[in-house]
């Protein structure tokens, strides 16, 4: 069986254990807590089965100007720089695989209604039960 590679986003180390918990045993996480460090693991650990995305990560890695337009959004503006270049097909398949997990969805679906398309979103304050199923379904589809 191929190992399967997440990218988790995420600077709360709760999120990383219940994933280690949840998900299948074959499945390796690079987990990262910043901006730059989550560009460098796509560009030297790619290609990624999965993404997992707070919103709200350090945002070393990113101007300061762009550090005030992303506050609060800093894992957005990861995502922003992936799809940099990209075709709508590719950005199709890599939100297919993607996950948003914050306390922030609500306004995000608001400040953002086009760019939520094909995301998977996860409610950190209400709904973080889901992100295990929402993983374990991206691995599983992408084996078919």
């Amino acid at each position: 069986m191929e190992r399967k590679k997440i990218l988790l986003v995420e600077d709360d180390n709760s999120i990383l254990r219940m994933l280690e918990e949840a998900i299948d045993p074959y499945s390796e996480i690079i987990r990262v807590r910043a901006v730059d460090e989550a560009l460098g693991a796509f560009k030297e650990n790619g290609p990624f089965d999965c993404f997992i995305v707070d919103l709200q990560i350090v945002p070393k890695g990113l101007a300061f100007d762009k550090m005030v337009d992303y506050q609060n959004r800093e894992g957005y503006a990861f995502l922003l720089k992936i799809w940099e270049g990209k075709s709508q097909e590719e950005i199709s398949k890599l939100k297919a695989k993607t996950i948003i997990c914050s306390g922030f969805i609500e306004d995000f679906k608001k400040e953002h209604t086009d760019d939520i398309k094909g995301l998977l979103l996860v409610d950190k304050n209400k709904d973080l039960n889901k992100l295990s199923l929402f993983v374990n379904r991206i691995v599983e589809n992408d084996n078919q």
